[in-house]
């Protein structure tokens, strides 16, 4: 079990920006915690690669799989951190799932981005803690001071 699991668009991101969610990962360890990323660590559980992910084919029973996965590797963690600059319906889920669960949950995204009221409603409500950031380095200053604010347990 992880303690916190880490979400972002997967399908409508290229590769290179998934980084993002591996850098976030380095932050979150740094408090001592162990993480979830999805691109990763669902994969190695359903058995599947990369690839599959772009794959428009892939069969509706590992689809299932990766969302058993996920689902289930959100309800175990403590803390929810999702990157929200590329729009992703999946990741919405989650965050939804996340909410409904009552879990922490932090989201981050680049300020000069539109972001959806799905996710700025909670976080006026004080169910998201929201963090608009510069560039990356900003948005990792950013989450460290947050994460040296927040009890996880």
């Amino acid at each position: 079990m992880a303690d916190v699991f880490i979400a972002g668009s997967l399908r409508n991101a290229p590769e290179e920006w998934w980084k993002i969610y591996e850098k976030i990962a380095e932050v979150v360890k740094e408090f001592g915690y162990s993480v979830h990323i999805p691109h990763i660590d669902t994969l190695n559980e359903v058995n599947r690669s990369v690839e599959d992910l772009h794959n428009p084919n892939l069969k509706l029973t590992l689809r299932a799989d990766v969302y058993k996965a996920n689902i289930e590797a959100i309800r175990k963690s403590k803390l929810f951190i999702a990157e929200v600059t590329r729009l992703s319906i999946g990741t919405g889920v989650e965050i939804g799932f996340a909410l409904q669960l009552k879990k922490q949950i932090i989201c981050l995204a680049h300020k000069d981005v539109d972001i959806t009221s799905m996710v700025l409603g909670p976080a006026h409500l004080g169910l998201i803690k929201f963090i608009r950031y510069e560039n990356e380095e900003d948005a990792f200053k950013k989450l460290r001071k947050l994460l040296s604010t927040l009890k996880i347990s």
